[in-house]
This record gives structure tokens, sequence and C-alpha cells, in this order.
């Protein structure tokens, strides 16, 4: 009876180290971590032995590999290097180690102006993957604009449970591409890819995205500098097609022209839950050109302008989106034009628990479909809401702001709007019509100005009065009655500010 315990223990001793496959280190087949000698080949080596004992971890030890080629990682193996966490850029001990990198680092050479060459790093088949990895790409310059085009960093096209774990990928031209592979999990993924950072296709099983932050690693910003720009227009740091039920949790980016975009593609598009995602100086945080019936889910989520509003819509659906796209308890703020705009003639926008601050020409401007805007708060300046002419439906409710709430109803009855923070003042009676005046950037204002900026206390310029600064197509509406002659006299002050070139101002000071 004492030995069974013993027995039985040893059993499952045995079944674990057969689970866990060989333990082989790229040094072994001949890898030099000089940053010179090209590692290709004996790299491939040490994944092909672990692929025929039937899987297991390849280890890289710390070090510079060069590679002139490319690699396959087939099913049951893992590249791991020395990261269990995710990596930046920076070794403090460069000149001290030799080495440009800390730890694990790849550097890659091929592919260059070659887009639809091989990708660097291709996982075949399934439970295979990358982990705890810094990949370079030393060639990369800040100067050369527009950016050179490589294949992606990593790419799956078929099999099951891919995975990328721990890594940084400094600065490939494209991240990482999966089409094709189901459950794949991408976890802890820094970088900051040029043309585009992650792009999933073809997942019909639960792909998970997490902690992943690309920002600018090894970059120079500057928000003016040509190569920064090229990124803000043209890069998109996540793109999802068809991916059903797709799972993105707690994920960042920084400086894109898409921060999230919603694409289509010849097997559909996507449908899933985005919780916690962040979006920083991007023209459109969100970008939803298509989405399947289920919807896009956002919740906790942070959207924020770029230095130009002119052009900058944090959450931007397109008239070719048709599903439901659902903003809970979100953040948006600017500068930005708009903060939501949706064209989808059929969709459904459902914008619950948000806060809206810093826009210019509207917090939410609806131009199709049907919507449920609740439970919102709006920062102190107008128009809150637009409703537009091809909106066929609008519940606006429980909506608070410090001021009225402005909504510009161009579709009747056919939008509902009720209990929204304090009331509208009444309208003007007709004895009040024929002789008043309007303090503009006083309470009581409203009614009165479209597209100004918000009031500024009296004093910040001169004495006395409060104000408003004006802006493009701004226009002063005044209450008057019918068949009525009068006179309208303005008391205008410009400060010195306003007073500057090709302004459009002509008033003596």
């Amino acid at each position: 009876m004492p030995k069974k315990p013993f027995v039985i223990l040893f059993v499952l001793l045995l079944a674990a180290a057969a689970f866990a496959g060989p333990d082989l280190s790229v040094a072994d087949y001949g890898a030099k971590g000089d940053g010179k000698t090209d590692c290709t080949e004996a790299f491939q080596k040490a994944l092909d032995a672990a692929f025929a004992a039937g899987g297991g971890s390849v280890r890289v030890p710390a070090g510079d590999y060069a590679f002139r080629g490319t690699l396959k990682i087939r099913s049951g193996v893992f590249l791991t290097g020395t990261f269990e966490a995710p990596p930046t850029n920076y070794n403090p001990h460069e000149k001290e180690q030799g080495k440009k990198y800390s730890g694990s680092a790849l550097m890659a050479y091929a592919g260059k102006n070659d887009p639809e060459s091989d990708a660097f790093i291709t996982l075949e088949g399934s439970n295979c993957g990358v982990k705890g990895l810094i990949v370079a790409y030393p060639e990369w310059s800040q100067e050369t604009v527009p950016p050179v085009p490589y294949p992606p960093c990593i790419a799956g096209y078929a099999g099951d449970n891919q995975n990328v774990i721990d890594c940084l990928l400094l600065n490939p031209y494209e991240g990482i591409r999966l089409s094709g592979v189901g459950r794949s999990y991408i976890r802890n993924v820094t970088g900051y890819p040029i043309k585009r950072g992650l792009y999933i296709d073809k997942c019909y099983d639960v792909s998970r995205v997490e902690n992943c932050h690309f920002w600018p690693f090894g970059v120079a910003y500057d928000q003016k500098e040509k190569y920064c720009e090229w990124i803000n227009k043209n890069g998109v740091a996540f793109e999802f097609a068809r991916s059903d039920r797709q799972y993105v949790l707690n994920c960042f980016c920084f400086g894109y022209g898409a921060g999230y975009k919603f694409s289509e593609s010849d097997a559909g598009s996507c449908s899933g839950s985005f919780l916690g995602p962040g979006a920083d100086c991007c023209a459109n945080s969100v970008l939803v050109e298509a989405c399947r019936a289920p919807g896009l889910l956002f919740t906790n989520g942070e959207f924020t302008g770029r230095w130009s509003s002119s052009d900058s819509c944090p959450a931007e659906i397109k008239q070719t989106a048709e599903g439901k796209v659902s903003f809970a308890n979100c953040s948006f703020w600017g500068p930005v034009d708009t903060c939501i705009r949706t064209e989808s003639p059929d969709g459904l926008l459902s914008v619950i628990g948000c806060h809206f601050d810093g826009w210019d020409a509207a917090a939410i401007a609806l131009g199709g479909g049907n919507a449920v805007i609740q439970g919102n708060t709006f920062a102190d300046r107008y128009p809150h809401i637009v409703v537009g002419e091809k909106t066929k439906s609008a519940e606006i409710a429980g909506n608070m702001s410090s001021r009225p709430l402005s909504v510009e109803n161009r579709i009747g009855s056919r939008a509902r709007i009720a209990g929204n923070g304090a009331a509208p003042p009444a309208p003007m009676t007709a004895e009040q019509r024929k002789n008043y005046s309007v303090d503009v950037g006083a309470p009581g204002d409203e009614p009165f100005l479209e597209n100004f900026y918000p009031g500024e206390a009296a004093g910040e310029f001169r004495a006395g009065g409060a104000k408003r600064w004006s802006r493009k197509n701004e226009r002063i509406k005044l209450q008057v009655n019918k068949n009525t002659r009068y006179t309208v006299t303005f008391d205008l002050y410009v400060p010195k500010e306003a007073l500057k070139e090709n302004a459009g101002v002509y008033l003596d000071e």
C-alpha cells in the first residue's frame, strides 16, 4: 500500500515530461548573437528539430541575432526569448554589453521593398508561436518618407491557437497578420508598426488580443515631422476584417490615421467586444467601414483627437457599415471636429453613459440609420447632438450638460427627445421680442448663438462683460416679430490676438 502513491506520482512526472517536449537552444545549432552573423539557418535547424521531436520550446539566449532570410515555426513549436513581460528598445548597458538591445533580439533584413514576400516569421499549423523577443529592423530610418515597405514581421495563414506573447516589434512596416487562424492569442505586444500593427481575417473561432501597446518606441516623435505625419495619415494600429466574436482587452495606440479599423474582406466583417480600448492623437480612433449584424461593442474606452481638429473624428461609422455599433461608459475629448459621426443608412448606433468634450462641429452627428443616445454627459459647448435629415429614428433621453442640451432635430417627430438635463428657456413673448439685448458669453445666450466657443468670464481680456470667441461658420439667431422693422446694434470687442494677417478682421484696434 505505501508504494502506490509513489508509483502514481512517478507516472505523472513521466507524462508531464513527455508533454513538454525537447528544450532546445539556438546556440547549440550555431547561432551567434553578435549582431553580424546570419543566424537564419541555425534558427531554422533548431525549429525543425523541435518539430521533428513532436513539438517543444526553442530558447533564444540574450544576444543580437542577424537574419538575412526568414523563419517558419510549425505546429507545437515555440520560439522563446528571455523576456517574461513586454520589453522596450531601451538598453541602459549598451556600451558595456557591446550589444544594441537587452535580452533576446532578432534583427531582420529580409524582404526590404518586397512587401508581398514571405513574412520574417511565419507560423504554420497549430499550437505554435513566439514569446519573449525583440524583433528589430536595422535598416529602418526615420528620415525615409514614405517608409520602406517590408512583408509582415509575423504572419499566420492557417491553423489554430497561434500565439504572439511578450514581444516588442520595433518599427516593422507591418506587425502581425493572421488570416484563417482560429483562437489566436496576442498578448503583451508593444511597438510602433508603420503601415499596420495587427490584422485579423477569416477567424471563425474567437481570437483574443490583450494589452497591446502601439506607441512611438524607437522614434524621435514630433507631430510635424514627416515620418510621424505619414503614420498619422496612413497608418492603422488594429484592423479587423472577418472575425467572429473577436475579443480585445486593454489595448492602446498613439498617432495613427486609424486606431481600430473595421473593414470587409471576401469572407465578411467583424463582430466583437472591445473592453478598455484607448486611442490618442488619431484621425479616427474607431473607423467602422463594415461590421456584422451582432455588432461591435466598445466599453470603458478613451478616445482622444489629435492636434488639428478639422479632420479628427474619434468614432466614424461609414455608409458601408450595416450592423450595430455600441459605446458604453466611454470618454471622448478633443481637439476634434465631431466625437461620433455616423453615415450608415441602416445601422444602429447606441451611445450610453459616455462623456464628451472638446468638439467643434458636434459631439454626436447622426447622418443616417437609427440611434439610441441615453445617459451621457456633455461639456459646455454647442451643439451637442445633430440629428440629420437622413436619420430614420432617434431616442434621446436622460442626457446631462451644464447648459440646456442642444439638439438640432431635422427629422421632427421621428426623434423622441425627453428628460435631458435642464429644460431650455421658454420662447420669448411678442412683447419681449420688440426690444431686447443679448449679452454674449453670459448665461442665457445659448438660444441666440450657433457654433461659438464656450463663454469666458469677465475681465479675461478687459474689464466688464463676459464674452465668447467666434469661429468659422458661426451664426447669431435673433427672435423677431413678423412684419416689424428692427435696428440691430453690435457692441464688439476685438482683442489684439484676433488681429492677425489674413484673419479676415478689418476693424481698427
